[in-house]
């Protein structure tokens, strides 16, 4: 009876020792499955991270956004020789937002003379000088803005942007001119905020070549923006515009001259603030003198 017992006995070893290597195979196979798990979730993690400030892009945005940081990782960035000035930055963000509709509409911020509160409102950016002009420097335009960075605008002249730049509230004389830009490109996540000055152009502007730039610019309008300035005051109680002149043109349809109302409107960049979004890039530029000095800083 004893032998029976032993054989039993050694038999239940043998099943013990080959449950508890199996289960130690399986244990092995499950944690190398955990870890790889784990390793996934790290670095779906720490991609995510990586997206940053273009959260506020869209989802599908963000996507891209992540590889291009990874792009851009591997770039040196901080190598000051690669910087270019924000005038070339944003040469390349126009060309790639020319068939976004509503691409070339900027805001500028001005201050109420009156009351010391902010305004702001959306106007078209109409292209850069295309030429130096003889400046005949006045209180309006003092600046050594390089005339390839002149931004090109329109406004009207009863508006409240000219009488918000060219009235200070206690001596009824003309300001600094300071005024704040701000320019989004959403095709490709990039903001520009461009400080400077604000210069008028209109009937009684001394440089020619300003007064010229004036009328090709009238010129260049489309028959609905041109009517604009026929209209009766801006921010009064509304009447008839029977009197506005079709197109702004006469009866055999050509253009009307120049009315006093229009006033071409340019901004002298002294400041630029850049951020690209996707991989949080941001450079700051000053005007020293007449050349931009370009730093990159933290977003």
């Amino acid at each position: 009876m004893i032998i029976p017992r032993i054989s039993f006995l050694c038999l239940s070893l043998s099943s013990t020792t080959s449950l508890t290597n199996s289960l130690s195979v399986q244990s092995k196979i499950s944690t190398k499955a955990f870890s790889a798990l784990m390793m996934s979730s790290s670095t779906n993690s720490d991609n995510e991270n990586k997206v940053g400030l273009s959260d506020i892009a869209n989802s599908s945005t963000a996507t891209a956004t992540t590889t291009i940081t990874r792009t851009n990782n591997n770039t040196n960035h901080d190598d000051s020789s690669k910087i270019t000035s924000w005038r070339e930055k944003i040469d390349i963000s126009i060309a790639k937002s020319r068939k976004v509709r509503g691409g070339n509409f900027v805001q500028i911020a001005t201050v109420d003379p009156l009351t010391l509160e902010p305004r702001c409102r959306t106007v078209v950016f109409r292209g850069f000088l295309k030429s130096p002009p003889s400046l005949n420097n006045n209180d309006e335009a003092s600046t050594s803005t390089p005339s390839s960075c002149i931004m090109k605008m329109i406004t009207d002249k009863r508006s409240n942007k000219f009488s918000e730049i060219t009235t200070d509230s206690t001596t009824r004389k003309s300001t600094t001119n300071n005024v704040e830009m701000v320019w989004w490109f959403s095709k490709s996540n990039e903001q520009f905020r461009i400080r400077g000055k604000l210069r008028f152009v209109g009937n009684d502007e001394r440089d020619s070549y300003l007064l010229q730039s004036r009328k090709e610019q009238w010129g260049n309008l489309s028959d609905s923006a041109r009517e604009q300035f026929f209209w009766k005051n801006p921010g009064l109680d509304y009447e008839s515009d029977s009197e506005v002149p079709a197109g702004g043109r006469d009866e055999d349809g050509k253009i009307i001259p120049v009315p006093d109302a229009f006033l071409l409107m340019l901004l002298y960049p002294s400041h630029s603030d850049y951020l690209r979004l996707g991989d949080n890039y941001r450079q700051v530029d000053h005007l020293i003198q007449d050349n931009w000095a370009s730093n990159r800083v933290n977003p």
